[in-house]
């Protein structure tokens, strides 16, 4: 009952808006064009339609394009949807994984969410704060979240590895490549690591690395999700290196699994 009741909370998800959003350089390109302002709250209704999927969002089908299943369920004009789509996939801001799921790239790093359970404690934390009280205990709490976060800082740093083998020219086969990323996935969903330098993607030698996020590849020195292409040559590589992986995980964790 206990378990049945924790899967029914409800949980809350919200859309963490940075202050500086207006001044990115991409929104700024996109206001200038006409209709632009039209254009970003669009782009704004995406990016909280998607927020409780990881920032996928699934074309089910409902329309023959996804410009205009969009349009439909935004209810905005399919023109000014197509617009804003285009420019998102242009900017690389929209990634499509697959033919039905379309990735906004800046979601994820966006989202906030927590269950029933952690808003009533919430409250009560900020409930205690403006009352000034248990200010002892304040402070150890902050003490341990100090901790808590060099603790994980720590882990990070000891999970980044630079595999240094040459970049493979093989063809490798799609039933194996499918079995080894679900595997590595399995140990390490938040496995970090840097490519060797040259590289067929021409990334820079103090690249500050890749790591594993929401099943797909992350891009530490931009913080973006990377192109459909260059994520198969780079899941091409670690196949290509797979038994180093592996034995760098079994050394790095005692139990892989629990992980980040």
């Amino acid at each position: 009952m206990e378990e049945i009741e924790k899967e029914n909370q409800k949980k809350y998800f919200w859309l963490k808006l940075p202050k500086i959003f207006f001044e990115d350089a991409r929104i700024k390109k996109l206001r200038r064009i006409a209709g632009g302002d039209t254009y970003v709250v669009i782009f704004l209704k995406m990016m909280l339609l998607v927020i409780n999927n990881d920032g996928i969002f699934i074309f089910e089908g409902i329309e023959k394009t996804l410009a205009e299943e969009l349009a439909l369920i935004l209810d905005e004009d399919e023109d000014n949807v197509k617009v804003v789509l285009s420019f998102l996939l242009a900017q690389n801001e929209l990634i499509e994984i697959n033919d039905v799921q379309f990735l906004f790239n800046r979601v994820p790093n966006m989202i906030g969410k927590e269950g029933e359970s952690a808003a009533r404690v919430r409250k009560h934390r900020e409930k205690l704060q403006a009352l000034h009280c248990n200010d002892g205990v304040t402070e150890c709490n902050d003490s341990v979240t100090h901790s808590k976060r060099k603790i994980e800082k720590k882990k990070k740093e000891k999970n980044l590895e630079i595999l240094s083998l040459p970049f493979p020219k093989i063809k490798v086969e799609r039933v194996d490549f499918k079995n080894f990323k679900n595997k590595l996935l399995e140990l390490c969903p938040s496995y970090e690591f840097k490519l060797p330098y040259p590289n067929s993607l021409n990334y820079i030698q103090d690249h500050k690395g890749f790591c594993l996020k929401n099943d797909h590849i992350y891009d530490l020195q931009i913080e973006k999700f990377i192109s459909k292409d260059d994520s198969f040559i780079i899941w091409e590589y670690l196949f290509s290196v797979q038994d180093e992986v592996f034995e760098f995980i079994s050394k790095t964790f005692i139990d892989p699994k629990s992980v980040l």
